[in-house]
Parts: structure tokens; C-alpha cells; sequence
């Protein structure tokens, strides 16, 4: 009985060390996307490398991926491939085109891979699974305009920025900076924040804008615009946008401004009350002489 407690603690620790192999005889070696990041209506092919460390041959090997209440579809392909066998330490690859759809939300995703597969004496093996990350992440198009409205020197002005976010992902955390210059003084903040701006929507910023008289008629407004994406990426742009500035005649002579009659008013009020005191001065003096003449 002693010599056979060994050989039989020898036996159970090789059967358990086979079936260990034999149950992880089929491995997942690498798996790859390209791109790993997409668009919105883009494709990436996915990669499956799938290694045989078993001492027999692998059959009827079927990969699987699971797009259920995912924004992709299959694109050109299905969502399962099939491997008719993988010899003894050879490695066979499964590809999968997916694309994203047209209003995928940006976002890192996690699909679904399930493994099955046989034995060369046709027992079906423990079912192997993993994820598949791939993100979708559209850079936002912004623009920046300004909007139309008269500019004149020597005052204050209100100048709207206008921002337009053209892109297919909305954008976060928007601040506007607007940078001084020696031709206009900025009477308000140098920085407006605006925050959120959905895909295909704008938002304005408003500055405080005193242009000097000896500017130019056309300036260049250095504009700043710092914001993240979906993804809270960093982004930063610059934008030269054009001002037409006007003195004051100049647009009204253009008819851009309307010319005030205050000043014409108020000096025929003022002929006519110094009419009207030199008129009843004449009377009274009259009035008198007649008074004498009696």
C-alpha cells in the first residue's frame, strides 16, 4: 500500500497538469485594431491571433464578436469567423471589419469575443472569452467669426465672437480669450467662458473694445479658443479675425450711422427765442412811443 500512494499521487498530479494543458490548449496571442480610435461612420479591422499550444490539432475553431446595444455594425464581413483547424503550435488569425455608426456617442468601448472550439477527437472545448476595446472619438471642428455689427473708433464697442462647433462630437469647457493690442484698449474680462457646445450648434462670446482714433481701418482681433473634446483631450486653436472700424463721418458718410439733428435743433431753438426776445423788446419799445406821443 505505501509503494502504491505514491504512484498513484504521481498519476492525479498528471492527469490534473493534462487536463490543464488540454483545457488552455487553445490561446489568445494577440488581439489588434486598426485604427484603435475612429470616427463616427468609420471603419477598423480587428485582429485575432489565436495560438495552439496543445501536443494535437485544433478543429471547428469559431470566433465570435458581440455588437448587441453596440454602435457598430459589420461592415463587408459577419460578426463570426470560422478556422477549420489549427495544427500543433501554430497560430491562425480571425479579422473582423466593424464600422461605427453615422450618431455613435464618443467613448472607449468594450465588445465581446467569444471563443469556441474541438479537439482533434471532436470533444468540444471550454469556451474562451475576452474584450475588444475600441473607441470612437470624432475632432471637433470649431470655428471662430465675428459677428456683424458697426465698429466706430474713439468709443466703446460691443464685439460678439461668434463660435461654431462644425465637428460630429460635441466639445467641453469652451473659454474664449481675446489678446490686447497697442491699436484698442479691452474695457471687460480678456477671457469669456462658455462652456458646452453640441455638435452643429454655436454659442457667442461679448467683449468690451475701445478702438483708438489713430487705428487703422482694418484690425486684426488675435482670438484664443481653449476647450476639450468628448474624451477630455486638450485642444487649443488661434484665430485672426478681421475688424473694419469707422470714425464717426466716415460712417456716416457711408450711411452706416445716421447723422444727429440735435445740434440743428438746438441752435434754431436758440435763433428762434433770441428772435422772439428781440421781436418783444421792438414791441415794448413801440408800445412806449406811443404811450409819449399822447
Amino acid at each position: 500500500m505505501k509503494t502504491k500512494l505514491p504512484i498513484i499521487i504521481v498519476l492525479a498530479v498528471f492527469l490534473s497538469l493534462a487536463f490543464v494543458s488540454l483545457s488552455s490548449a487553445l490561446t489568445i496571442s494577440s488581439i489588434s485594431t486598426s485604427p484603435s480610435e475612429i470616427a463616427p461612420g468609420e471603419t477598423s479591422i480587428i485582429d485575432v491571433g489565436l495560438e495552439n499550444e496543445a501536443e494535437e490539432t485544433i478543429k471547428d475553431v469559431s470566433v465570435t464578436l458581440d455588437l448587441t446595444d453596440l454602435p457598430f455594425v459589420p461592415y463587408e464581413s459577419s460578426t463570426e469567423e470560422s478556422i477549420d483547424e489549427i495544427k500543433e503550435d501554430k497560430t491562425k488569425h480571425a479579422e473582423f471589419e466593424i464600422k461605427a455608426l453615422n450618431d455613435a456617442e464618443s467613448g472607449t468601448y468594450k465588445i465581446p469575443l467569444k471563443i469556441s472550439y474541438y479537439d482533434e477527437d471532436g470533444i468540444k472545448k471550454p469556451d474562451k472569452s475576452s474584450l475588444i476595446s475600441i473607441t470612437v472619438s470624432s475632432k471637433p471642428i470649431v470655428s471662430a467669426s465675428l459677428e456683424d455689427g458697426l465698429l466706430l473708433k474713439g468709443q466703446e464697442n460691443a464685439v460678439e465672437i461668434k463660435i461654431v462647433n462644425k465637428g460630429l462630437s460635441d466639445v467641453k469647457f469652451l473659454e474664449v480669450e481675446m489678446e490686447s493690442s497697442a491699436r484698442y484698449t479691452i474695457l471687460s474680462q480678456k477671457s469669456v467662458y462658455i462652456g458646452d457646445i453640441d455638435s452643429d450648434d454655436f454659442d457667442t462670446a461679448e467683449f468690451k473694445i475701445f478702438f483708438k482714433e489713430n487705428s487703422p481701418s482694418t484690425i486684426n482681433l488675435p482670438v484664443k479658443v481653449i476647450y476639450k473634446d468628448a474624451l477630455n483631450k486638450n485642444y487649443e486653436e488661434e484665430f485672426s479675425l478681421q475688424a473694419r472700424v469707422y470714425t464717426k463721418e466716415q460712417a456716416i458718410k457711408l450711411g452706416l450711422l445716421k447723422k444727429s439733428n440735435t445740434t440743428t435743433y438746438v441752435v434754431v431753438i436758440v435763433i428762434l427765442i433770441i428772435i422772439y426776445i428781440i421781436y418783444r423788446k421792438i414791441k415794448k419799445r413801440r408800445k412806449m412811443k406811443k404811450v409819449e406821443g399822447k
